[in-house]
């Protein structure tokens, strides 16, 4: 299959912390910086005048509204099947099979977006970062009913490979039953929509019905008997007057975690050693989050006024995610537990609560508790316990403890706007858009040893802080078909300007969560609310990136078999100066059932005020051991001392070559594709501070030099060249006095890291870049429908990957491709109700075991494509009334 990618690559590369404080804190913010969607909000929703009057815009034919096109090409008329570039069109109803969960919906639909569990990957667990095409969740742009939608608060700080460091819309705000259906652009079109669409883009089109309602309760459970997950879905559609809608969805749903866990192999032995407040049957928990009051409201509503349509949609969603952190072993853990090895023995770490009244400056007078065959010494740690200016942590946790990190989830949107056709025939969209995302972190189960002082009143649950993102869009459009003498159609001239801002904030968290103690500080106790530490004040503030755009985009059928399109869009940034960008796109239909299509683009996409302001303490998993790590801007004189740089643009080339045909009934796209990204923003690897680098930084003034041990951040240092083929069939035929239709969807992908720095990157990151997703992936689906009863069966194939379950790769390893099988069945028992029984992975597939699982008590790998929790089955029940 490669031998194609490299003839094309050489002959075309040439060229409040939660409740009622958050929920206002979203109303005001939106309310102050739209008040135009807001007005046009409130308009629609009151009666209009001389609403008995005859509608003045023309009503699209609803059923050729079902085939045609948003995203990809502004030609109104236009379809996935005659686009010269792919587009997948996903209807509504396919999001009503399988999982609730918007990601993983998708992933089911579509073989080259994947998404993984994250288990334990610090925010990342709560919106998980998701791929297309094998590039970061932040080169897909995604649109909602065409209009750009807002950043997640959350940066991806420990997701996996190409994932890290990336800033992408959080898609699991959208409840299912909000939609009308899904496109998928898979190429390039930065040209066209601006930053961000590298890999594509997502367009979420929201339904416009009526009439109706529908009520949807699902209930479902794994094997194991975890995880069961309760959502109940609605939908609502109204006429506003003879000339408009207003359609109005909600989900809510809870799901309780899992656990595929097994007991380390430290806390086991800690356990055999005889400590028996060691937690069983698994210290540490790999699994699923526990997700609470996940819930969703969607928007959309449109009315003819005065010869011009006004609209507005938005949603609100709010949602609680928790999750597992490392295991805190009561010997090993430095900066908590770990002591000094003191004649050949470890040793448990005490504090001299006393020693800033000690006038020698003695830093440790207190006993030494060593550590025999697993046991601290008891005859000293009594005397610990005897003496009040002496304190240890074992004496709180004698077995360890595990943090549990979670956040509360808010997001918020509103777009409105007026779009018509003037006397002339050009068609107009004017429209503004605001969106919020926050992230309100916490911690418990843990502590901040620098409050030890306390003794056992140490306090074990800290509010740690919040990231916000908030976005704004103002865009007007216009676009008209114009004759053209010698051309076979005419061609559809779109021109459009731009403004956008995007602004990050990050709020500290309490005081406690990052309280220092400088003589624990200087005995080396870690600092901070440990997996977790508070944000500071001086890590406090915002900052906002703004952007103005304009385009032109044209498109004609210059002949009767040849299609062409070819669009240029230029970007200003107040941070990162000025791009130009361009497309070319073509479609040759050699006979009515058979076409070649290709495309050739150069894309960017800026750093977000996120990725580029970026301040936090993670914790990685290394050698065995846990290590904390500041994550930094890349402008901090701590991270400028290790070779950092102000963030720059990526830029991209993308190529794809296509061909679509029809043979009798069956309907077949095959599309190769190839992009390279320089100047990729990456992670870096992790650089120790030493004694000299601390001290020269005191030198210079930085005083928090003292308050990390090691360092990262993020740089444009990498080149990424991905390439494969997306393979898509359909064939509908009738079968056992009923309808069925078979389709097949495949994604074969190559990643290759072309350019990076050694000393940025490391060879376990450079694996997870390349290898971290499977490099094929199929989805062979039959669906049948037959009188009152509907069947679907699906078989699902992922590749063979990579995963490093330690973040040195010391114990890394390639799992082995998997297939799955999703069974569903649905009866229609009246007119209205429809009760359906699914299962998803009905053989109960696991991935392949973790070879050194005892490690870190992870049974399979950290970074399955399709999860590790087995199977899952569910019972569903949906009313429609129309």
């Amino acid at each position: 299959m490669w031998w194609m990618r490299r003839i094309v690559a050489r002959g075309l590369k040439s060229a409040s912390f939660w409740g009622e404080k958050m929920k206002w804190k979203v109303i005001n913010g939106l309310g102050t910086s739209v008040p135009m969607a807001l007005v046009l909000a409130v308009a629609l929703a009151a009666p209009a005048v001389g609403q008995d009057s005859e509608p003045q815009v023309e009503q699209a034919d609803p059923n050729l509204v079902e085939e045609l096109t948003v995203v990809g090409s502004r030609r109104r008329d236009r379809s996935a099947a005659d686009s010269p570039v792919p587009v997948d069109v996903i209807d509504g109803n396919d999001f009503a099979q399988g999982d609730s969960n918007m990601d993983s919906l998708v992933a089911s639909l579509v073989p080259s977006y994947n998404v993984s569990q994250e288990p334990i990957s610090d925010a990342a667990t709560f919106i998980r970062p998701a791929t297309l095409r094998g590039l970061a969740p932040d080169a897909t742009l995604v649109l909602v009913n065409g209009k750009r939608r807002h950043r997640a608060a959350v940066i991806a700080l420990l997701g996996s490979g190409i994932s890290g460091g990336s800033q992408g819309p959080d898609i699991s705000a959208i409840p299912a039953i909000a939609l009308d259906r899904l496109e998928v652009l898979r190429d390039g079109a930065s040209a066209q929509y601006g930053s961000d669409a590298i890999a594509g883009i997502m367009n979420f089109v929201i339904r416009e019905d009526t009439e109706g309602a529908t009520l949807d309760v699902k209930y479902g459970d794994h094997y194991m008997g975890d995880g069961n997950a309760v959502t109940i879905a609605g939908n609502i559609g109204m006429p506003m007057t003879d000339a408009g809608f207003a359609n109005f969805s909600f989900e809510w749903k809870e799901t309780d975690p899992t656990s595929r866990s097994e007991q380390r192999a430290d806390a086991q032995g800690l356990i055999s050693a005889g400590n028996i407040d060691v937690r069983r049957p698994a210290a540490q928990i790999w699994g699923a989050p526990r997700y609470t009051d996940d819930f969703k409201i969607f928007g959309n509503l449109g009315m003819d006024v005065g010869g011009a349509e006004a609209y507005a949609f938005g949603n609100w969603s709010e949602r609680q995610v928790e999750g597992g952190f490392y295991y805190r072993n009561p010997h090993t853990r430095g900066g908590v537990f770990r002591g000094d090895v003191v004649d050949g023995y470890p040793t448990v770490k005490v504090a001299d609560i006393d020693w800033s009244d000690n006038p020698e400056g003695v830093v440790n007078n207190c006993p030494v508790v060593r550590i025999m065959n697993n046991r601290p010494d008891r005859q000293a740690l009594t005397a610990v316990r005897r003496d009040p200016g002496c304190y240890s942590l074992i004496e709180r946790f004698p077995g360890g403890f595990t943090p549990q990190f979670g956040a509360f989830i808010a997001d918020t949107s509103i777009t409105g706007g007026l779009r018509g056709e003037t006397s002339g025939g050009w068609f107009w969209d004017l429209s503004a858009s605001a969106g919020r995302s926050n992230a309100q972190f916490y911690i418990y189960n843990t502590i901040n040893p620098q409050l030890l002082s306390l003794g056992n009143d140490i306090p074990t649950h800290y509010q740690a802080g919040a990231y916000t993102e908030f976005d704004r869009v103002v865009n007007y459009d216009l676009s008209k078909p114009i004759e053209v003498d010698g051309l076979f159609g005419a061609v559809n001239v779109a021109m459009g300007l731009e403004y956008r801002d995007e602004t990050f904030k990050i709020e500290n968290g309490e005081p406690n969560s990052f309280f220092i103690d400088p003589t624990l500080a200087a005995q080396g106790f870690g600092i901070g609310s440990n997996g977790f530490p508070g944000f500071q004040p001086g890590d406090a503030g915002e900052n906002t990136v703004k952007a103005y755009a304009g385009y032109l985009d044209l498109e004609s059928n210059v002949t009767e078999m040849l299609l062409i399109g070819a669009a240029a869009r230029f970007e200003n940034y107040n941070e990162f100066g000025s791009t130009l960008d361009g497309k070319l796109a073509a479609r040759l239909e050699l006979v009515p059932e058979f076409a070649l299509r290709g495309a050739i683009s150069t894309g960017f996409r800026v750093p977000t005020a996120g990725q580029a302001n970026l301040r936090n303490v993670t914790t990685e998993f290394n050698m065995g051991q846990l290590a904390d790590i500041a994550t930094l801007p890349p402008t901090n004189p701590i991270a400028v001392q290790k070779g950092a740089q102000a963030l720059t643009p990526e830029t991209s080339v993308n190529i794809t070559l296509g061909a679509v045909a029809s043979v009798g009934d069956l309907d077949l796209t095959v599309d190769y594709y190839q992009i390279e990204i320089e100047d990729r923003i990456a992670f870096t690897s992790r650089f120790n501070l030493t004694p000299g680098d601390i001290s020269s930084l005191l030198a210079a003034g930085v005083t928090d030099a003292t308050s990390f041990t090691s360092v990262r951040f993020l740089s444009n240092q990498q080149t990424v060249e991905t390439s494969g083929i997306d393979l898509v069939a359909t064939l509908p035929f009738e079968f056992g006095n009923g309808s069925s239709t078979l389709t097949l969807a495949a994604n074969f992908s190559e990643i290759d890291l072309t350019k990076f720095s050694p000393q940025f990157t490391s060879e376990n990151r450079r694996l997870q870049i390349e290898n971290g997703r499977p490099d094929s992936r199929f989805m062979l689906t039959w669906n049948h429908v037959q009188e009152h009863w509907r069947y679907m069966v699906r078989v699902r194939y992922y590749g063979e990957y990579y995963d490093a379950p330690t973040n040195d790769g010391s114990v890394a390893y390639y799992p082995d491709p998997d297939a799955l099988l999703d069974l569903e069945v649905a009866y229609d028992v009246s007119e209205d109700l429809m009760v359906l029984v699914g299962i998803q992975n009905a053989l109960d597939t696991y991935p392949t075991e973790n070879p050194a699982g005892e490690v870190a008590g992870l049974l399979y790998p950290e970074n399955s494509p399709w999860g590790f929790n087995g199977g899952f089955y569910y019972l569903r029940m949906r009313w429609d009334v129309r």
